[in-house]
């Protein structure tokens, strides 16, 4: 009975000790052996050195090495060459595990294109502000006569006219035409014996309007007629835009003279150049005329006398 009661406390501490055993073997498998071999704890990758290489190089070396990476190539720097590994993380020396994602930062290979902003019509000052954030520089300004001064009339790259949204490579240089603004005082062209269609394009290009057009006598085929009467007259003084009153006709101009004489009467005055300068002249001494009376000085001007005749210009008749 003592040595079967000897027997079964040996039985039990063996037990416990076997057990033990196998606790410590089950815990030093799991977390010392198939833990390191599952998770590669003793297998980390240096990460290498590339900024020294290109996007190309560097994806090369990371596959070699079993990395996986992410390339981002947004922006531009002039300063490294294209293609260029710019910045990476993890940076070099540093330790990962197989596997480990590498974020890199390339160069690409040039400026983005970018497209023209929508400027016509607007200010000078607004169009090199939209232009620049753009990225598009202003190469030469070009002026022509409109009645928007320093608005934008087009927009030109390398001699052609171009549209809004028209891409094009980043820090290009394009050309503004401008409005001048319209000018006062401007020569009227003579535009007598002119085509329909040369009077019009000598109006246009001087920047005046095409006003009423008369025609003369019946019209068998239009290219046929004629300018003879324009108004304003030839030599006039005439401010931009303002419209150009033109009569026309296929008759001989010997037949048409009666109704030059009568047009005459109407918008010349044979004193002046024309009848905008007779109104003009006419202000001036009503003005004079109102200081005059102001003063109370207003020195004695003798009348015009009676019944004299008006001194006529040699050449023309009035009737």
């Amino acid at each position: 009975m003592k040595f079967f009661k000897a027997f079964t406390k040996w039985q039990f501490w063996a037990s416990i000790l076997l057990m033990g055993v196998a606790c410590f073997g089950l815990y030093h498998f799991t977390f010392k052996v198939w833990l390191s071999a599952y998770t590669n704890h003793n297998e980390e990758i240096t990460i290498p050195d590339l900024s020294a290489m290109n996007i190309n190089q560097a994806m090369k070396t990371l596959d070699s090495l079993e990395l996986s990476y992410e390339i981002d190539s947004v922006k531009f720097d002039s300063t490294k060459m294209p293609l260029a590994v710019l910045d990476f993380y993890p940076g070099k020396g540093f330790k990962v595990k197989e596997g480990r994602r590498i974020f890199i930062k390339s160069n690409p290979k040039g400026w983005r294109p970018t497209s023209l902003p929508d400027i016509i019509g607007k200010s000078k000052r607004l169009a090199f502000t939209q232009l620049k954030l753009a990225g598009l520089e202003v190469g030469d300004t070009i002026y022509e006569p409109d009645i928007a001064k320093d608005a934008v009339l087009r927009v030109m790259f390398q001699g052609k006219q171009i549209s809004k949204d028209t891409e094009l490579p980043r820090f290009t240089k394009v050309d503004l035409v401008l409005g001048k603004g319209l000018e006062y005082g401007v020569d009227m062209s003579n535009l007598i014996g002119m085509t329909l269609e040369q009077g019009r394009s000598s109006v246009m290009a001087n920047r005046f309007e095409v006003g009423r057009l008369n025609v003369e006598g019946p019209v068998s085929d239009s290219s046929l007629l004629r300018i003879f009467y324009q108004y304003p007259l030839p030599g006039d003084n005439y401010d931009q835009g303002l419209p150009v009153d033109l009569w026309l006709s296929e008759k001989d101009p010997r037949e048409l003279a009666p109704r030059v004489k009568e047009l005459d009467r109407q918008y010349r005055n044979f004193d002046n150049d024309s009848i905008a300068a007779a109104r003009y002249a006419e202000d001036l001494k009503l003005q004079e005329r109102a200081l005059e009376k102001t003063d109370g000085n207003s020195p004695d001007v003798p009348a015009t006398p009676p019944n004299k005749e008006v001194e006529q210009p040699d050449g023309v008749e009035i009737d």
